[in-house]
């Protein structure tokens, strides 16, 4: 989905996903009396049909990517959106050095 509504690939039938809202999520919210042992995991769904480069593909997994991938490895006790952020910061660095397309949210300081 797209970041915002002006974001120049994506979609946006399931709404806006910012990189915010997309560490923010948490499937045990979704079901009410869902037990916790049901959730089995988590997954990242791009949908490509409107992706037809791999640039454009980078730039919708980049940098919510990581996000995904620490809810899914950490306890929820260890999930903080500042703490999350100011290290996704570092990581745009290495991210231009690979070529690697990502969107640059303005709501992170990258350096």
């Amino acid at each position: 989905m797209k970041y915002h509504k002006d974001t120049p690939y994506g979609l946006s039938w399931a709404g806006l996903v910012s990189v915010e809202k997309s560490y923010s999520w948490n499937p045990s919210t979704l079901i009410p009396d869902l037990p916790a042992d049901a959730i089995a995991g988590v997954e990242a769904p791009l949908w490509s049909e409107t992706l037809d480069e791999v640039d454009k593909v980078e730039f919708m997994a980049f940098p919510r990517l990581p996000g995904i991938a620490e809810l899914g490895w950490s306890p929820a006790s260890a999930l903080d959106w500042p703490t999350h952020k100011d290290r996704l910061a570092g990581q745009g660095s290495r991210w231009d050095a690979l070529s690697v397309n990502f969107y640059r949210a303005p709501e992170i300081a990258w350096r």
